[in-house]
């Protein structure tokens, strides 16, 4: 009885470490290629050696690519009118939370005060080409229950800022803040298992 016992916590153990990390292993899994949009999908064969080169930059920074997170993407404005933004998705390797030991809007304030910008300086003015109105840059981290494990397991938060074309290369040239440029953007963000919702960036965040 006591090795059976012994055997179903170790099973529980495993479990609670298992699960996907969300990560893009190889440069065909970080990069999107199939869309619905056809606008879209000639943008991803006119501009794959750009993409591949975002790829190449963050894997040799150190830094992971969300699965199917360099691509592009549609925006719509208040018009109702189209616009194709570059879409970058990154999943740091250095950022993970215990979902007991933070609260959901804490963790969207550390990550984006201390990580998204140093994460988007990998991003170059160059990087935007024609047809690019804007880019969408994403950053996602793990959040954990750390009692059995700090590996695996948990759910995934995210924050994503779609930045104007005109707002970025100003940002990548250093001519404005990231906080300048927040404030013309706009922000989308998950927390805690829930659907994804705008927010408004202030300075008191």
């Amino acid at each position: 009885m006591k090795t059976i016992m012994v055997l179903a916590i170790f099973l529980c153990a495993v479990v609670a470490c298992t699960g996907p990390i969300y990560v893009a292993k190889t440069e065909s899994e970080g990069i999107r290629t199939v869309y619905q949009d056809p606008e879209l999908s000639d943008l991803s064969q006119r501009y794959q050696p750009v993409l591949k080169e975002i790829y190449g930059r963050y894997q040799t920074a150190g830094v992971d690519v969300y699965p199917n997170g360099i691509g592009f993407t549609s925006v719509l404005d208040q018009e109702r009118k189209k616009h194709h933004y570059l879409l970058v998705q990154v999943r740091p390797r250095d950022i993970m939370f215990g979902e007991v030991q933070t609260k959901p809007h804490d963790r969207f304030v550390e990550v984006y005060k201390h990580h998204f910008e140093k994460n988007l300086r990998l991003m170059k003015a160059g990087d935007l080409r024609d047809g690019m109105d804007g880019l969408a840059f994403g950053v996602y981290w793990p959040v954990r229950d750390l009692s059995q494990c700090n590996t695996y397991g948990g759910f995934i938060e995210y924050t994503i800022i779609y930045f104007h074309r005109s707002d970025f290369i100003d940002l990548a040239a250093r001519n404005i803040t990231l906080s300048e440029a927040v404030e013309n953007a706009e922000v989308v963000t998950s927390l805690d298992r829930k659907p994804a919702a705008q927010v408004k960036i202030t300075e008191t965040e």
